[in-house]
């Protein structure tokens, strides 16, 4: 096999999870007016492609902040060319893998976290600890954990982004009002029986869409496993410490799931719809509740129809009895990465592209996309609370009451992850059992561990 042909073979699910003066270092005299790319006339030229689009400026935070970092860069360094390629998530996910095989990938790059192994064993990606270490006020401002998939062995090939929860549960404070709850319920028994409650008002519990094959490992999976084992199942599957997808912990929390499809309680197409889909359900009132991550609360304040968004909140699943894990947790994390290309040599070029890697990542754009909405990687420090809704407040400190608990998708490798989404779909449509779905994981996860 070719030294790259094996990038090809990434999972394009991945890209799902693909969102005047200043704080950031510039960078110096030599590498704003320095030589570009070879044979250039003296101006520095970087090529940039990445999935976030001017269209989304105001409706996305992470669109929102890595965009207007991009144009202060431009701003405060006229000098330095920009050749910007904004790409939607499938086209990205589709073009980085057929440029990282041909070995012809752009100076910077978004990897999704559940690459970077790849990536880093192909040689496609630079190592970037020694520039990091001469920006430490920069380096040391990302949140506990956001570095972790975009780092090997010590070693630095990622720059995050955003790190918000890929679990919350928005819900309709009035419907569950209805029925009795003041707020979402606090045990799973109770989850079971607003359930019941809500099916009798010809309501589902919560709407569900996983057409992508993606969804419910990020978003419900990773969240409902931590609540049973804690994080020191998942840090042994990593690490091949011993333990296994039939550990009653991780099948208990896929029964969760499957005795709320067994029940009723989710939309019977819930196989065959989108995320849009699924929030429209909520939106209608078909659900009244919904699981996604921290960037469906500005798609709740901007698209809700009023009497829905004024009624939503934000709460997290229950904990389990006995559960291991932190009952506030969500699964969350850095989820894609700015990477800059191996072939960049040290000098004017890569001081200039970290320099624009912290004007999209950094200080400035972290507080902006706290202010309108997002959880950046970046710890934004104190920002302006009032420019929220009370729906995108609620989220972002939802987010930040714990420390989030790994994103399986992130983390484990695809062919784990390939076998988990098919056969959750199965689970959700009762033809397959959440021990079967355990047993064909932990089959690839043996044949995982097995290869040399």
């Amino acid at each position: 096999m070719g030294k790259r042909s094996a990038v090809l073979g990434l999972s394009t699910a991945a890209a799902l999870l693909l969102s005047a003066c200043s704080n950031e270092t510039a960078p110096t005299n030599e590498a704003a007016s320095g030589e570009g790319e070879a044979g250039g006339g003296g101006k520095i030229s970087i090529t940039l492609m990445h999935r976030y689009q001017a269209s989304n400026i105001g409706k996305s935070p992470e669109d929102t902040a890595v965009l207007d970092g991009v144009e202060r860069f431009k701003k405060d360094f006229p000098d330095v060319e920009i050749v910007e390629e904004q790409l939607q998530n499938e086209d990205y996910a589709i073009k980085a893998q057929a440029l990282a095989a041909a070995d012809d990938m752009p100076d910077v790059f978004i990897v999704p976290g559940s690459w970077m192994t790849n990536f880093v064993d192909n040689e496609i990606v630079l190592q970037l600890n020694e520039e990091l270490d001469k920006r430490p006020e920069w380096r040391d401002g990302y949140r506990a954990g956001t570095l972790d998939a975009g780092t090997r062995e010590g070693k630095v090939f990622g720059i995050p982004i955003a790190a918000g929860p890929t679990h919350l549960i928005y819900y309709n404070a009035d419907l569950f009002a209805d029925i009795g709850y003041d707020q979402f319920p606090a045990t799973w028994d109770e989850v079971m029986d607003a359930g019941r409650k809500l099916a009798d008002k010809g309501v589902n519990l919560f709407s569900y869409g996983d057409k992508s094959k993606g969804y419910a490992m990020s978003s419900w999976i990773s969240a409902l496993t931590d609540r049973h084992t804690g994080p020191e199942w998942t840090a042994s599957i990593l690490s091949g410490g011993g333990a296994a997808f039939t550990d009653p912990g991780f099948v208990n929390a896929i029964s969760i799931m499957s005795d709320l499809s067994k029940a009723g309680y989710l939309n019977k197409d819930m196989n065959s719809v989108d995320g849009d889909t699924m929030v429209s359900y909520y939106f209608e009132g078909r659900s009244a509740a919904f699981v996604s991550g921290i960037w469906s609360a500005m798609n709740v304040v901007n698209n809700a129809p009023e009497a829905v968004r004024e009624a939503t909140k934000v709460a997290v699943f229950p904990g389990v009895e006995d559960g291991k894990g932190d009952p506030l947790a969500s699964s969350g994390g850095a989820g894609v990465y700015y990477s800059v290309h191996a072939g960049i040599a040290p000098g004017p070029k890569l001081d200039a592209i970290m320099t624009l890697l912290e004007y999209m990542t950094g200080s400035q754009s972290a507080k902006l996309m706290a202010e309108v909405g997002g959880f950046p990687a970046y710890d934004p420090g104190e920002f302006d609370t009032t420019k929220l809704h009370p729906v995108a407040r609620a989220a972002y400190e939802a987010s930040a009451a714990a420390d989030a608990t790994k994103i399986f998708d992130l983390w484990f490798d695809a062919s784990i992850v390939e076998v988990i989404n098919t056969e959750i779909q199965g689970v959700m449509s009762g033809s397959k059992t959440p021990a079967q779905l355990a047993e064909a994981a932990q089959q690839a996860y043996e044949t995982f561990l097995a290869k040399p």
